[in-house]
């Protein structure tokens, strides 16, 4: 059996903020998708220990530009993993051109409030050619130019290139998104979509304020950490698990959303709550939120993280795209010898939080191969994230969750 890996990969960097409930028409409908997709990888990745941070609209963009190229049951298990599956059975719902109406609505920030970029491109094999109806899809609905590399004579190089492109679109944030290895004279297909965020807070909050305090990360476990505070109006809700808290950009429509446990005697708060999330519950949680006068402490923190989330999406029950009963036909032409499978799904992301603002970014490698087969004023509430919290990046008007993360410790 011949294997010839290809990388699809979605570069990345960060995007924002807050609440709501998908409604049935346009880009809201993938939203919701995307939502539930990001809550279902959160739940997996959250079985381990320490910090999580990952962009499920970043990983969704890749796999959908890949899905587009499948077929059989190949694409129906990818839809389903991905939640595409019931949207797409109702009035002949498109994802493709669903996050083609997101992605406009989310690239026109620019200017003194923020910056929001996103590009695409698809790297090329010169000895493999894509399906013309395929190739058109991803065009019009990704913006995915082609650009011609060799990856069998020169495979280091056509790693840098891209690299390159990928340090680039994201500042600098993600310089070395493929690694050696990744990138090996059997590649044949790297599909990158990259994302860079960074605004101020509506209100920063000022220096001067900042102290070092204790963050509890664990019952018998302390670090001091630089707290931010600022007293304020926020759109503030609470559940019996939990206070939430929205805090805006300067650029239009974003926020950050906190989700801080409340405390017990046994410190075990944050699994009780990650068990209790879902969609549902969320929507409930996010539908709740009114503005109320509260006084904000939030750790400055930098993190970053990389995993492989093969296995996480085998278990969401993608599992014949990565094997050799692969179907991406719509992808490449299946009469040839060779056929396209998945081979790995690799996830970097980073963000860096402060009194400023924020800045973050992320990015997806799909590698492949070939195969044969608002209130009256009262006294502040206080919101003090000193205990491990989980945070969203959402865009306000659709409810897409764009980045989310848990913060163990900082």
């Amino acid at each position: 059996m011949r294997y010839i890996s290809c990388l699809l990969l979605s570069c990345f960097l960060w995007v924002f903020l807050s609440c709501g409930v998908a409604s049935a028409a346009g880009p809201e409908r993938v939203a919701a998708a995307i939502d539930a997709f990001a809550i279902d990888v959160y739940l997996q990745l959250a079985e381990g220990k320490g910090n999580i941070f990952f962009s499920p609209y970043s990983i969704a963009s890749a796999l959908a530009m890949t899905y587009a190229g499948a077929d059989g049951e190949t694409a129906a298990e990818m839809a389903k993993a991905l939640r595409f599956a019931d949207i797409e059975s109702a009035d002949q719902f498109s994802p493709h051109a669903s996050l083609k109406k997101l992605r406009d609505s989310l690239g026109a920030i620019s200017g003194d409030v923020g910056t929001l970029e996103i590009a695409n491109r698809l790297w090329l094999d010169r000895e493999m050619n894509l399906l013309p109806d395929y190739t058109a899809l991803v065009g019009e609905n990704y913006s995915g130019g082609v650009e011609k590399l060799n990856f069998v004579k020169d495979a280091e190089g056509a790693r840098a290139t891209i690299n390159g492109w990928v340090a680039e679109r994201t500042h600098d944030k993600i310089r070395n998104l493929l690694q050696d290895g990744d990138v090996t004279p059997l590649t044949r297909l790297v599909l990158t979509n990259a994302i860079y965020f960074n605004s101020v807070w509506m209100e920063p909050f000022r220096k001067e304020l900042t102290e070092e305090t204790p963050f509890r990360a664990a019952l018998n476990e302390r670090k001091n950490v630089p707290m931010m505070r600022r007293t304020g109006f926020f759109f503030y809700g609470e559940a019996p698990e939990l206070q939430l808290i929205k805090i805006p950009y300067r650029a239009p429509g974003l926020s950050l959303l906190v989700l801080l446990p409340r405390e017990n005697e046994s410190f075990t708060q944050l699994e009780q709550m990650e068990r209790k999330l879902s969609p549902r519950e969320l929507s409930a949680w996010t539908a709740a939120m009114t503005r109320r006068e509260v006084t904000l402490r939030l750790p400055k923190f930098r993190d970053e993280q990389r995993c492989s989330l093969k296995e996480i999406l085998e278990k969401l029950g993608m599992k014949l795209a990565f094997s050799g009963g692969a179907d991406f036909s719509k992808m490449a032409d299946a009469s040839k010898e060779d056929r396209i499978a998945i081979d790995a799904v690799i996830h970097q992301a980073f963000i860096e939080l402060d009194e400023r603002g924020t800045e973050a970014a992320a990015a997806t490698a799909v590698g492949m191969m070939r195969t044969t087969a608002f209130l009256p004023r009262e006294d502040p509430i206080e919101f003090r994230a000193d205990h491990p919290f989980v945070y969203c990046i959402m865009d306000d008007a659709t409810g897409t969750i764009l980045f989310m993360g848990r913060m163990a410790g900082p």
